[in-house]
């Protein structure tokens, strides 16, 4: 017995318990109030397979989240807005103001046997107005930015996010595309550093969800 309670201490003390740690599963989303100054959400998640490759796109949705049936023509327009602004054709009520922005410090930490080159896919949101069509800016020189980040380089940026815009419909918003290694284990740190006025009813969800195209 002995013998056993010693080699549990052992165990522990290696940190080997750590072994049955939880890290959330991709795709996910939760509720988060990026809205406000200081607050941070961070969790450990493990990249899922994939077999076009490991690329994950973390992204902000903002909606009221209501079935159509349910919101009433203000919500509608408010909601028409926040995933395509003016280019939806749509307009924002009165009183409501259209140039805010979500400022967010986002650190990306590979954890245990996890590559730390990692390739990771930004947008210039200052360009969202280019193009015809609601979506083409999306595919204009110049609008991502592609950084590859090289061993023991701290993934770290800042970002700026329109709060009446977006790039998916339903209020999606990217924050960054990152090429992970498959079934490895990393940690999210994202910190708001402004406060966003929204409009009255508003949520917002942070996602992590596989990106469905080739790379």
């Amino acid at each position: 017995m002995r013998v056993i309670n010693l080699i549990f201490t052992l165990l522990i003390a290696l940190g080997l318990s750590g072994c049955t740690k939880e890290y959330m599963k991709v795709p996910f989303s939760v509720e988060v109030d990026f809205s406000k100054k200081g607050t941070v959400y961070e969790t450990d998640f493990k990249a899922p397979w994939n077999i076009w490759g490991s690329v994950v796109h973390f992204s902000l949705y903002v909606s009221y989240f209501k079935i159509y049936t349910q919101k009433t023509e203000e919500e509608g327009e408010i909601d028409d807005y926040i995933d395509f602004g003016s280019r939806g054709m749509g307009r924002l009520p009165e009183g409501l103001k259209d140039n805010q922005y979500f400022k967010l410090k986002v650190t990306l930490t590979p954890l245990g046997w996890a590559s730390s080159e990692i390739r990771v896919h930004t947008i210039d949101y200052s360009k969202i107005n280019r193009g015809k069509t609601k979506f083409s800016w999306l595919y204009e020189d110049g609008t991502w930015t592609r950084k590859m980040y090289q061993k023991d380089e701290k993934i770290e940026f800042i970002i700026d996010i329109p709060l009446y815009d977006g790039v998916s419909g339903r209020g999606g918003k990217y924050i960054m595309l990152a090429d992970l290694q498959r079934l490895r284990n990393y940690h999210i740190r994202v910190e708001s550093l402004e406060d966003v006025e929204l409009p009255e009813g508003i949520k917002i969800r942070f996602a992590i969800e596989r990106n469905s195209r080739k790379h």
